[in-house]
């Protein structure tokens, strides 16, 4: 069953999540608000039945946040975004490679629109400034039996996280808030900023495919012509990052050949 907060006081500024305030910058689709979840993604894939494709989830905290390849996403309460968008298809859908290159473009573009002109993206979607990481993305996908593809967008922003032994130890040390560079927006307006704008490029995405997306990448490529280490399963893979191909797989020079690498499997590091 649905629940959300409605607290429809809040009708000038507040630094909390308002579902009114949402609503009234929002161009379709419907928002859910939280105080705490274990994840916004898991709220979502809970509550398929109940919902319609374009429809967000939004959180103060998440108690169980995660990231790709099982790692966990710490976002405390109040301080960051974490927000998930559901989408369903009744078609064979697009890699998961492909979606999350899109939806990190997208993400990284809204955040320059900010000023968050050094903004970056390590393949295949987290982004960077300065070297550390500010926002993560994690797309899943589930197909059931009625051959609809239910596609589910996370995206976690780091907003104005104070930093702490305790939230070193848990997520390093190698990470930044938008607040660090001088960015505090309304987050209520973020969040309709980034579900108005994803609806829009997700039906751009379902319609014209990868393509017109590929011209954005060496924008903000954070590691093209940079040493990289790859991590898949047992192996390790060394070699110089060459931007992607027309399917978003990264392009790794290793002296000798050059090999394109996809998959959700990946773990991408400098060398």
């Amino acid at each position: 069953m649905l629940k959300s907060n409605d607290n429809h006081s809040f009708i000038t500024y507040s630094p909390f999540l308002n579902k009114f305030r949402i609503l009234t910058q929002l161009l379709e689709g419907k928002i859910i608000v939280l105080n705490e979840v274990n994840s916004t993604n898991q709220y979502i894939i809970d509550n398929i039945p109940y919902i319609r494709s374009g429809d967000a989830c939004v959180a103060e905290h998440q108690t169980q946040g995660r990231g790709r390849r099982g790692k966990i996403w710490v976002a405390p309460f109040g301080e960051s975004i974490c927000l998930s968008i559901y989408w369903a298809l009744n078609k064979v859908p697009p890699t998961v490679t492909e979606l999350s290159i899109m939806i990190s473009i997208v993400v990284a573009r809204v955040l320059k629109n900010l000023g968050a002109s050094q903004i970056k993206i390590k393949w295949p979607n987290d982004l960077y400034i300065y070297g550390k990481k500010l926002a993560g993305i994690l797309i899943e996908i589930i197909t059931r039996t009625n051959n609809i593809t239910h596609i589910i967008i996370g995206i976690g922003i780091n907003l104005s996280m104070r930093a702490s032994i305790a939230l070193n130890n848990k997520i390093g040390k190698d990470w930044i808030n938008l607040k660090d560079i001088g960015i505090t927006p309304d987050r209520n307006i973020l969040v309709a900023t980034l579900i108005n704008t994803l609806h829009k490029k997700l039906k751009d995405f379902m319609r014209l495919g990868f393509d017109p997306f590929i011209s954005y990448w060496k924008i903000f490529d954070y590691l093209y012509n940079k040493p990289v280490k790859l991590l898949i399963g047992n192996r390790i893979i060394c070699g110089t990052a060459l931007g992607i191909n027309m399917h978003g797989a990264l392009i790794v020079d290793q002296l000798d050949l050059t090999e394109h690498y996809s998959g959700d499997n990946i773990s991408v590091g400098l060398s």
